[in-house]
């Protein structure tokens, strides 16, 4: 049986023509009809071999005990799969429906650090009520401002309200942005970690009676304590200033009649003339008499720009003054400019719009807010020729971006002990000006760098105002 299945492996893989193939088969089929096995002496013996054909096996067996292999390591432990992350909740849509004193009603925080608590149209700012800057509302109801500090702009988000801090809508475009977020426990939260990161904490955490550390000695101003004398950056900044002079002026001097000087949209940020410090200019023309500028001594040089009536800027610059002017009967009337505004040009200040401005008071001989008198120029000749012929001014041409007037208005301001030197051609020269290291008193220096409504605030200290309309506004 065995010599019959090898055959049959034989004959399954023998090579048709293959002498050794057929050579080896006849000796097989002559040893199985043989009855003795066959004459033919088998063949000697050999190693065997393995044999891998399909469906058989005849490896050889083996008296050696196979090696034991060594155990397979333990697999490694597969983490879990981390759980999917979480959709993030998509933003929900801003608030269309119309802001209303209901809807202001409640605790808020801004985005300036403040607490803010409305109840009616009563507003406090951490803590104290603004007595003088309620809620304001339109006619229709909604709200229109708080007081005059922050303007209506709109809902920014769920809970957001955007407002601008100025004065007036007029003037509120170029503004800063102030937030309002409604106060929840965990926005508190986060503020008071905050403002405790900021300093406030200790005795600074009681508004109502903290004490002023961290300021510079003399001032209420935190920000105060990094202020170096720097002269490299008076240096850079004159020449700042000299630079953007030089390349928007008109050749020469110009003799302008205040008549037809505004103020420009751009001065002090936005917030225009204090007409208190208006009529403390016209007060000291009256009783001290009108210095005319002599070489580098007298007033200030005023810095104009030459706008044409019709233009972005000279409209803004008009409505922002008319507004000025409506709101406060201590200005010229308005009657007085309106005959130049129908005029195809007029000059908007960039600095010493306070002077141009007292001397209209004079032109319309306005009554004094302070005393029961009248401007009137009397015998002063000096006096005469500056309020109806004017003084000489520098004048800048009318492409002067927004920003550079800023610019040049601020450095007018907080550049003011610096002295210019003025060529006989007209020509001026702020980048070589020498610094006037005499003293002056605080009040002059402070005007300089206040706003109009600061600026009142200090013309009424300084003057001993203490009963006025205007206080508190």
């Amino acid at each position: 049986l065995v010599q019959i299945r090898t055959f049959e492996v034989w004959a399954s893989i023998r090579k048709p023509g293959c002498r050794t193939c057929r050579a080896t088969m006849g000796g097989v089929v002559a040893s199985i009809c043989s009855p003795c096995g066959g004459s033919v002496p088998p063949p000697p013996p050999k190693a065997p071999v393995a044999c891998n054909v399909a469906g058989y096996d005849f490896a050889p067996e083996s008296n050696h005990t196979p090696a034991t292999s060594a155990p397979e390591p333990a697999p490694a432990p597969v983490p879990e799969p981390a759980p999917p992350p979480q959709p993030e909740e998509p933003p929900k849509p801003v608030p269309t429906e119309p802001i209303t004193l209901e809807t202001l009603q409640g605790d808020w925080v801004n985005s300036v650090g403040a607490k803010i608590k409305v109840n009616g149209t009563e507003v406090s700012l951490n803590g104290m009520v603004m007595k003088v800057h309620p809620v304001m509302l339109n006619d229709d109801g909604t709200v229109a401002s708080i007081g005059r500090i922050w303007q209506m702009k709109g809902w920014q988000a769920e809970d957001q309200i955007e407002f601008k801090e100025a004065p007036s809508r007029e003037v509120m475009e170029f503004a800063r942005s102030v937030v309002w977020t409604r106060a929840t426990e965990a926005k508190m939260a986060a503020w008071t970690e905050q403002m405790a990161g900021l300093g406030y904490t200790g005795s600074s955490k009681d508004v109502l009676s903290r004490g002023i550390e961290g300021c510079c000695p003399g001032t209420c101003d935190a920000k105060a304590k990094i202020v170096v004398d720097d002269k490299d950056r008076d240096r850079a900044e004159l020449e700042l200033l000299n630079k953007l002079i030089q390349e928007y002026r008109l050749p020469g001097l110009s003799v302008v009649p205040p008549r037809k000087v505004i103020p420009d949209f751009s001065n002090r940020g936005h917030t225009g003339l204090s007409v208190e410090h208006v009529h403390y200019l016209a007060s000291s023309f009256k009783e001290k008499g009108f210095q005319k500028r002599r070489g580098n001594e007298g007033h200030d040089i005023p810095v104009l720009v030459k706008q044409e009536t019709k233009s972005d800027l000279g409209q803004k610059s008009i409505e922002n003054w008319r507004s000025k002017v409506k709101d406060e009967a201590g200005f010229p009337p308005m009657e007085h400019y309106e005959m130049v505004f129908k005029q195809d040009v007029i000059y908007t200040s960039l600095g010493n719009g306070h002077f141009n401005q007292a001397l209209n008071l004079f032109a319309c001989e306005c009554p004094s807010i302070y005393k029961d008198i009248k401007y009137t120029c009397g015998g002063d000749d000096a006096l005469k020729e500056a309020v109806y012929q004017g003084v000489s001014a520098i004048v800048l041409r009318s492409d002067i971006a927004l920003r550079d007037r800023e610019t040049i208005s601020r450095l007018l301001n907080s550049k003011r002990e610096f002295k210019w030197n003025v060529g006989a051609d007209g020509s001026v020269d702020i980048s070589d000006a020498t610094e006037d290291t005499g003293t002056c008193k605080q009040f002059e220096a402070l005007s300089k760098v206040l706003d109009a409504v600061e600026l009142n605030c200090l013309v009424r200290s300084e003057l001993g105002v203490k009963e006025s309309h205007r206080i508190g506004q």
